[in-house]
C-alpha cells in the first residue's frame, strides 16, 4: 500500500527533471556537477567565461549552452585544468557566406572562443560538452556566424 501511494505522490517527477534550464547573466561561470544534463542559457551580450567541471568528474557529463543573446564581447568555454583537451567539432552556420565545420585539434586546443561573428557568437547557436575520460571533453553543436566562418577553437 505504501508503495502504490509513494508511486501516485511522485507520478511524473522523473520527466519534469529531465529537462532542465539555468540562465547565465554573469561575466564567469563554474559548470559544477549538479548542472549535468542542463541547459545553459547564455545571456550577457558583454561576453563571458565559462568553466567545465574537473575531469575527475563522471564520464558521460554533459551540459548544453545555447547562445540567447547575441555577443558583442567574447563568450569563451575552457576546461579546468591544463590538458584537457576538446575532440569532435562545430559548425558554423553562415547566411552570407559557405558555412563550414570546425574540430579542435586534438593536441593542444582546450578552449572553445568565440570572440568575433564569424566564430560564432550570434543568438541561436548551441553547443555541448561531454566528458569522454581523463582529459578528453567531446565537443558538438552549431554556432551561428556572421561573415565568413572561422575556427572558434584555441589554446589557454
Amino acid at each position: 500500500m505504501r508503495f502504490k501511494a509513494a508511486l501516485r505522490k511522485h507520478a511524473g517527477t522523473a520527466a519534469r527533471n529531465t529537462q532542465k534550464s539555468k540562465e547565465i547573466t554573469a561575466s564567469t561561470y563554474q559548470i559544477r556537477a549538479r548542472d549535468h544534463g542542463t541547459t545553459l542559457l547564455l545571456n550577457r551580450p558583454a561576453g563571458m567565461m565559462l568553466t567545465l567541471p574537473p575531469d575527475t568528474i563522471f564520464v558521460g557529463f554533459t551540459v548544453k549552452m545555447i547562445v540567447r543573446a547575441t555577443f558583442t564581447g567574447t563568450w569563451e568555454v575552457t576546461g579546468q585544468a591544463d590538458g584537457d583537451l576538446f575532440f569532435g567539432g562545430v559548425f558554423l552556420s553562415a547566411h552570407t557566406a559557405k558555412s563550414d565545420r570546425f574540430g579542435p585539434n586534438g593536441s593542444s586546443n582546450d578552449t572553445l572562443k568565440a570572440d568575433a561573428d564569424n566564430k560564432g557568437r550570434l543568438s541561436g547557436g548551441w553547443v555541448e560538452f561531454t566528458c569522454m575520460g581523463p582529459n578528453e571533453w567531446l565537443v558538438n553543436g552549431i554556432l551561428a556566424a556572421g561573415g565568413t566562418p572561422a575556427t572558434p577553437f584555441a589554446d589557454t
